[in-house]
């Protein structure tokens, strides 16, 4: 396992491994949020959310030997990234992953940026009121949060401004 430079806080402390809860870890931020971690600090994550795409790379699956009598070789973060496939509004495990983390990170939102201008409510409801659990179990639980939302790092786009049978809309979602 390649060694991991020693991270210092601000008082110049070295910073102990501490496990994450990354809600929404599937996502674009969630997802490079989880390779940099995996390539940079000594952390575990306990990855959450409902598709796990754009980390399977980062997932336990070892690579394959190279030569006969050889073992599997696992990445150099082996065993410190976990995938829970959960949606945080139904799934009563949510709390008890929480309870086994340092720290939790809520990314989960409505990640089109085109559907922030034509379902504000929906959007105001998937970014905060359902996030109102994930508070409540770090705060009786006395867990780090921190929270925010994908919506407020899109901004507005085109496609928010296009109809939903544009073409160019469906050209845009399709090749995400």
């Amino acid at each position: 396992m390649a060694a991991v430079a020693a991270r210092l806080d601000l008082d110049g402390n070295r910073i102990r491994p501490m496990t994450i809860c990354m809600i929404g870890a599937g996502g674009f931020i969630g997802s490079h949020l989880c390779e940099k971690l995996m390539a940079e600090t000594p952390h575990t994550v306990l990855a959450v959310d409902v598709y796990n795409d754009k980390i399977k790379h980062l997932l336990d699956l070892p690579a394959p030997a190279t030569e006969a009598g050889q073992e599997a070789r696992h990445q150099p973060w082996h065993g410190r990234i976990q995938f829970h496939r959960l949606n945080i509004k139904h799934d009563s495990r949510l709390e008890g992953l929480i309870k086994m983390s340092n720290l939790t990170i809520n990314l989960a939102a409505i990640c089109t940026p085109a559907d922030y201008n034509t379902r504000p409510l929906d959007t105001i409801y998937s970014n905060f009121i359902d996030a109102l659990p994930v508070v409540r179990y770090c705060s009786e639980n006395n867990k780090r949060l921190i929270h925010f939302s994908t919506c407020e790092v899109y901004g507005k786009t085109i496609g928010s401004f296009l109809p939903k049978d544009h073409p160019l809309r469906t050209v845009h979602a399709t090749s995400l």
